[in-house]
């Protein structure tokens, strides 16, 4: 029923206020008789009705009706409605299932529910002071008829999404705030707003997969440039090189951004390797927006060239061109690819190609005439050079090449000018004074080449390449002078180069200059003492100027360095001999027949010196102290101590008693035989 009379929620039933009528003067009995039996007609057909309907009292709550937010809302038994705390209610009525209300309350254990049946109504904030709903809480009203339930309904007071992101907004605290954002999500999980608020609080903290999986699903509601950008520092945080550059793909099909791409390849280079990289432009070239088409081509083309793919490289470098490219060095690249690849002549077109619009490329005509001559097109490699030489004299490095491809073409006559050129420019050069001397010789132009010969022998004066070369030139010439000059020099450099020392001995004997032979070889021999040759030239000087004591002394280092040259030997006993020394000429014939016991001249030599010394000895009455144990025959004098040497050296020998025993003039001839027999 609708009716809201006799509806108590207290003392007072806010839904009726009766009032009573004045009293009007009594009238006449009959008309008391007719309204009374009106009255009772209509009491019994209300009666009868009501009975027929349904009961008179009621015993169960059919609804309550309420204003939510002035919207009416009836609520059945027992169900339950999910409000929030910034709602208003207002209890308008009380349905039952009976006809008279009188008994009827309603009441709640949570609240006061009188502000509730006020109009106009309360917020339903206002009925719990200082409760911050961060827990949902529940209010249940209770219908009672004379205090005995007949039925319920029930409130879920809950925040809503917006109160949820209110508190995360007005907090400080970061924890509590990502708290707050997770259940206004809870409550509105469709909110891109809350999604992008608690995505950005975890990747502050470095939650970076919560924030992925919140950044993926706002991007598929639209991908945006500002989600896409979070999305690639999170993967680029999470080292996902893939995803990053998918996302990356997306950043230049949205922004055409020159940077982006630019940010796009260094990261691409940096995460992958070569072949990968390569690879992945390949496959995605059409990912990527057309604006960007030729610098991806031209991107492949350099790490296929980094690999050494130069197929691979010069078709890229095609594709740069192709797609609007045009740049003089997409040409060059394109002719260096082709060059790596051994297809000089496709090389040489390209690299033509390219001089149409650089024609002073030095560096790049260099090139070209190198290929040139890897193709064995000469004259225009050697046009080319020429053409670069006639621009600029100075041109090093054109003189050079050209000069190399001269000497590969044994052209002379173009290696002179070539060098004669170059000296212009470094005329110090030992290099190019040394190559260009040496055509010179070549070609039979000594004259010409005496000069930088010179030049280097002067700046250099150990070097005894120079000095040779110089040495031939002098010998061409017939330059006595010069030849003589270098000689000396190179025997200083070289005492042991025999060919030297003979040159400069004859040189010297053809002059008969004994004295500057001896003085020039003592100096070579005290820079080199052991010279077999330097004392041989020394020992002639000494004796053609007569010289015996230096004779001797040369003598002695001959015999020093070569003991058992007997020549050496028998020269030395004979001055010994002349001198008068006859123990140091017996000394030196004993070293003889040490050497060959069968030399006949140096047993001959040797008793004679014997008995040369046993005269002298007699004449001069120097006698001397025997030799040995005395023989048969009386001894004519002291025994000499030439055979007691050859005693000591040969013991079954025994020349100096048969010397001794002679006695006479004719005696040595005797001892003679004697000591040859037992030499033998």
């Amino acid at each position: 029923m609708n009716s809201r009379r006799g509806y108590p929620y207290g003392s007072t039933d806010p839904f009726y206020s009766g009032r009573r009528e004045k009293k009007q003067p009594q009238r006449a009995g009959y008309g008391r008789i007719i309204l009374f039996s009106v009255l009772a007609v209509a009491v019994l057909g209300a009666a009868f009705v009501f009975i027929a309907r349904g009961k008179i009292f009621p015993t169960k709550l059919i609804a309550l009706s309420f204003l939510h937010n002035g919207q009416e809302m009836l609520l059945l038994p027992d169900s339950r409605v999910v409000v929030n705390p910034r709602d208003t209610l207002q209890l308008t009525a009380v349905k039952t299932n009976g006809w008279l209300q009188w008994g009827i309350r309603v009441v709640s254990a949570d609240v006061d529910v009188r502000p509730v049946m006020t109009s106009p109504g309360v917020v339903i904030r206002e009925l719990f002071p200082g409760e911050s709903f961060e827990t949902p809480k529940t209010l249940v009203f209770n219908v009672l008829l004379w205090n005995q339930p007949i039925g319920k309904v029930s409130f879920l007071i809950q925040l809503d999404y917006k109160d949820w992101l209110d508190k995360a907004n007005t907090t400080p605290d970061l924890d509590r705030r990502i708290e707050y954002l997770q259940k206004a999500l809870q409550d509105n999980s469709s909110n891109i707003l809350i999604k992008t608020q608690l995505a950005g609080l975890y990747f502050d903290i470095k939650h970076y997969r919560d924030a992925e999986r919140l950044y993926k699903e706002i991007n598929q509601s639209g991908k945006s440039k500002d989600i896409s950008e979070k999305l690639l520092l999170i993967y680029q945080a999470l080292d996902k090189p893939d995803k990053a550059l998918e996302v990356y793909l997306d950043l230049m099909q949205m922004t055409n951004d020159q940077q982006t791409f630019g940010d796009f390849l260094a990261y691409l280079k940096k995460k992958k390797s070569l072949a990968q990289a390569q690879s992945f432009l390949e496959r995605h070239q059409r990912d990527i927006p057309a604006a960007f088409r030729s610098q991806v081509m031209v991107e492949i083309a350099e790490l296929a060239g980094a690999r050494k793919d130069w197929t691979g490289a010069a078709q890229a470098w095609r594709n740069a061109q192709r797609f609007g490219m045009k740049s003089a060095d997409v040409q060059y690249n394109l002719a260096a690819t082709l060059m790596q690849s051994g297809k000089t002549a496709a090389a040489i077109d390209a690299f033509q190609q390219y001089l149409r619009k650089n024609p002073n490329d030095a560096k790049t005509l260099a090139l070209v005439a190198g290929l040139s001559i890897k193709a064995g097109q000469f004259a225009r490699a050697k046009a080319i050079y020429q053409s670069m030489v006639q621009k600029n004299p100075r041109n090093k490095e054109a003189l050079v090449n050209l000069l190399a491809l001269a000497a590969k073409t044994n052209d002379k006559a173009g290696q002179i000018d070539c060098y004669e050129k170059l000296l212009r420019l470094d005329p110090d050069n030992p290099k190019y004074l040394f190559n260009l001397s040496m055509l010179y010789i070549q070609q039979n132009q000594f004259d010409k080449a005496l000069p930088p010969l010179k030049t280097l022998a002067a700046r250099e004066p150990k070097n005894v390449q120079y000095l040779k070369q110089l040495l031939l030139v002098y010998q061409k010439l017939n330059n006595a002078q010069g030849q003589a000059n270098v000689r000396l020099a190179l025997a200083r450099l070289n005492p042991n180069d025999t060919s030297n020392l003979d040159t400069i001995y004859s040189s010297f004997a053809q002059k008969k200059d004994y004295k500057g032979m001896q003085a020039f070889f003592r100096g070579v021999a005290a820079k080199n003492p052991n010279s077999v040759n330097v004392h041989k030239y020394l020992l002639e000087a000494a004796t053609k100027l007569g010289d015996n004591k230096a004779t001797m002394t040369e003598l002695q280092q001959l015999i020093r360095l070569e003991p058992k040259q007997k020549t050496y030997h028998r020269l030395a006993a004979y001055l010994y001999e002349k001198e008068g020394n006859y123990d140091a000429a017996a000394r030196e014939l004993k070293a003889i027949l040490k050497i060959d016991f069968k030399d006949k001249k140096a047993q001959q030599d040797y008793v004679r010196v014997m008995n040369e010394q046993l005269e002298h000895g007699a004449i001069k009455g120097k006698p001397r102290p025997p030799a040995g144990k005395e023989t048969k025959k009386p001894a004519a004098g002291p025994a000499p101590r030439g055979p007691a040497a050859v005693k000591k050296a040969k013991p079954k020998a025994k020349p100096a008693r048969h010397v001794a025993a002679a006695g006479t003039k004719k005696a040595p001839k005797k001892s003679s035989k004697t000591a040859k027999k037992k030499v033998q």
